[in-house]
């Protein structure tokens, strides 16, 4: 009765949202090395869930209650046992085989008509054979039955990462956090890494992150514990040469800093500290310190130590030193010093491999426990020759494509999708050691999150099966796998905001930040190389384009409180974008293209739009984020305030 209950709701929510899905395998993600769906249906009611006696995790105990409640929400209500009586058979078993012919985290998955049964590698295995189970559930709750299914599966890739920037200059809460670790644990991703700078709460640096509302020590165990109990782990990730301007910007650690002096009229890398002098023992100790202090917090032995972009070594302090012995042993030879006291502690550290992979003679130097992560962004980023590079020379390595979320507004989905997708190719044929999806937040994360996650779903996929997931329908994953209620309205436009960014140019390798180059710069020529296409054709087009997604956004439906935040994120960014063309338009009107010469006319109808948009800026900020680093963000903006002053 409840069965056919169950059916005809369904029935009635599918005519009242014109949701329907053809297929389990929709709901599947990451989809599953080998899948086999047979006809019919599952029909067994009575019974109980063995949970084997050898599988001690309490974790795993704490998720099959959560499997159990899924069952419930189908009108299955089974009560979990150790152990079933003699001849009594379970109405679904869990257990743990090791001899099973599969990698590390595998699992087999079997539905049949009247019993379900999941045998897991190791407990991985099983916590991901859950995660599986729940989503068959999920289609069960829409289609009205649970289908037959048997599924054997595994990763590629043993370590699956995400890392989300928490230093610009978003520090979301902890909410926040917990809502997207909850989805990358249910995707199978088991990495986590949170970028930070200056935003973690070190006792006696308080003047670099007082302005920031940053993580304390209690925060990080907590989201530790949060990872911990869904199988991922959190890796700390500190950046230790490069990337330190919110330290180095303060008097008193700029003794350190490779500038003794910047060039404010200079060349751009010179013309503010940001990396720390190698060769002064004090940077080591100031770096040491901070790792002595963080890295308890976390249960992981993996700590990520940056080393990425220290733009002004050898142009300083250290240019004595760089011209003596060359500035790539000056550099091997500090990451190399760092690496080593963090190894004696018992520490695995990683770095980033930019700098590294211009002295492809000096890999074999680099310590044996140091894992290099080779990152590129553009759709033609070399990974098949950088992951060559690191598996000839027998350096551990991971692939980390990125979300191209960054200095977008609305996503570069389509050099996102190939950036992603080269790189687990290239990991996998060249035994990369994981594969970690980046989402950075450059120059104010104007970005809202969720134009991240086309990417996030995308590499979660090609994370866990390269070939099975090269073609994964990611518009029907944003629908069925992100919202709690299907919503495909949103789901399309999510993704037709991300490719928008083609319409100014289809050479998807240039010009990828279109709206924020427009805006950032709003004095200078149209005429650069990035900017060179943008003209008043394609601005129309991306305006009309923009104005029908904006219209349509309106009127999309939101079935709960998270969509109706979700719409009005991705009205902002529309916004965003839309306002850039806007300008474009109107500095192409003008023989400089300079903002700051339109008539005050034109600037007070762009302030007026401009306010709105700030307005909805600051609101949604503190939605999601901590409000530290919400003025740092809006600074960024002041170009554009100065562009609309008006001569009256």
């Amino acid at each position: 009765m409840k069965k056919h209950l169950m059916i005809m709701i369904t029935s009635w929510l599918i005519g009242l949202t014109g949701f329907a899905t053809n297929s389990v395998k929709d709901f599947l993600l990451p989809f599953p090395q080998a899948i086999k769906v047979e006809d019919g249906a599952f029909n067994g009611h009575a019974g109980r869930i063995e949970l084997s006696g050898d599988i001690k995790d309490v974790r795993l105990l704490s998720e099959l209650k959560k499997v159990r409640a899924a069952f419930q929400n189908i009108g299955l209500n089974w009560n979990i046992t150790r152990a079933c009586a003699n001849g009594e058979s379970p109405i679904m078993k869990v257990s743990i085989d090791g001899d099973l012919d599969l990698k590390e985290q595998g699992y087999r998955l079997l539905i049949a008509a009247n019993q379900i049964e999941l045998v897991g590698v190791d407990l991985a295995g099983v916590y991901n054979g859950f995660q599986t189970l729940k989503q068959i559930i999920r289609y069960a709750e829409e289609a009205g039955y649970l289908p037959l299914v048997s599924i054997t599966d595994y990763p590629d890739f043993n370590n699956r990462g995400f890392m989300l920037d928490v230093t610009r200059d978003k520090v979301p809460t902890l909410t926040t956090l917990f809502q997207m670790i909850d989805h990358l644990a249910e995707w199978k991703i088991n990495q986590l890494q949170l970028y930070t700078e200056h935003t973690f709460a070190y006792q006696k640096h308080q003047k670099v992150w007082q302005d920031y509302s940053p993580y304390t020590a209690e925060d990080i165990i907590t989201i530790n514990e949060y990872c911990q109990e869904r199988f991922i782990e959190l890796v700390a990730n500190q950046n230790s040469l490069g990337h330190m301007e919110r330290w180095l910007e303060h008097a008193d650690y700029q003794h350190l800093a490779e500038l003794e002096k910047v060039q404010k009229d200079g060349p751009h890398h010179l013309q503010r500290r940001t990396t720390l002098n190698p060769v002064d023992p004090r940077s080591m100790e100031l770096v040491e310190s901070l790792y002595d202090e963080l890295l308890p917090n976390f249960s992981s032995k993996t700590v990520n130590i940056g080393g990425d972009e220290p733009w002004e070594l050898g142009h300083g302090r250290s240019k004595e030193a760089c011209d003596e012995q060359g500035k790539g042993e000056v550099y091997i030879s500090y990451m190399s010093e760092l690496t080593n006291y963090l190894s004696t502690k018992g520490y695995q550290p990683q770095m980033w491999a930019d700098i590294i992979l211009n002295y492809p003679k000096q890999l074999h130097r680099l310590p044996e426990d140091l894992t290099c992560l080779v990152w590129g962004y553009r759709s033609w980023y070399p990974f098949e020759k950088n992951s060559r590079k690191m598996h000839d020379a027998g350096v551990p390595f991971y692939v980390c494509p990125g979300t191209s979320s960054w200095q977008s507004f609305i996503g570069r989905w389509p050099n996102a999708q190939a950036n992603l997708l080269k790189a687990a190719k290239a990991g996998k044929k060249y035994e990369a050691s994981g594969y970690l999806i980046t989402d950075w937040g450059d120059f104010g994360h104007w970005q809202p999150f969720v134009i991240s996650y086309p990417a996030i779903i995308y590499g979660a996929g090609l994370s866990w099966a390269v070939e099975a997931n090269e073609s994964l329908d990611v518009n029907t994953h944003l629908a069925y796998s992100l919202m709690k209620h299907p919503n495909t309205e949103l789901a399309q436009l999510i993704m037709e905001l991300g490719s928008v960014y083609k319409l100014y140019d289809g050479d998807i390798q240039k010009y990828v930040n279109v709206f924020y180059d427009i805006l950032r710069s709003p004095d200078d020529p149209l005429s650069t190389p990035r900017l060179e296409h943008v003209n008043a054709e394609n601005t129309e087009a991306v305006l009309q384009k923009l104005n029908m997604l904006i219209e349509q956004l309106e009127c999309c439906p939101a079935y709960n409180k998270e969509q109706q935040l979700l719409i009005e994120e991705l009205q902002l960014a529309a916004g965003f974008a839309r306002h850039s063309a806007l300008m474009a338009k109107e500095r192409l009107l003008l023989p400089d293209n300079k903002m700051s010469h339109a008539s005050d006319s034109v600037k007070e109808i762009m302030q007026e739009d401009w306010d709105a948009l700030l307005a909805q800026f600051r609101r949604l900020w503190i939605q999601r984020n901590r409000p530290g680093g919400l003025q740092n963000s809006l600074r960024g903006f002041e170009p554009i305030e100065n562009a609309y002053r008006t001569n009256n």
